[in-house]
């Protein structure tokens, strides 16, 4: 097992800065989804991780902390993350990406 970004939707979408969305290193490990925190009565949407692509950097850890102040990234074990995005059900527009997340596999993999 190894350390995955994981995103506090409810934080991510009160600010709305997808500052990691730029930092990451990977490309399409970190998105954003428009309608995530509508779900919550949120006002924007919020960032999320494709778990089978974050290399464990934390480098969005840093910029989320330090730059942006909003503290909404923590690193996890990936068998503690319930409702992972991976990449195979996420698909490519134009201009927007939507990702169909997994079950919840908190604890299971």
């Amino acid at each position: 097992m190894y350390l995955v970004a994981h995103i506090d939707t409810e934080i991510c979408a009160a600010t709305s800065c997808k500052l990691c969305t730029q930092y990451c290193p990977e490309a399409n490990t970190i998105n954003y989804n428009n309608d995530a925190g509508k779900e919550k009565g949120l006002k924007y949407g919020a960032a999320y991780v494709a778990v089978d692509r974050c290399k464990g950097c934390a480098q969005c850890v840093w910029v989320c902390d330090n730059m942006a102040k909003h503290n909404a990234i923590k690193m996890e074990m990936i068998d503690q993350i319930g409702d992972q995005a991976l990449t195979e059900n996420i698909t490519y527009a134009e201009k927007n990406s939507s990702a169909v997340l997994a079950n919840p596999v908190r604890g299971q993999m």
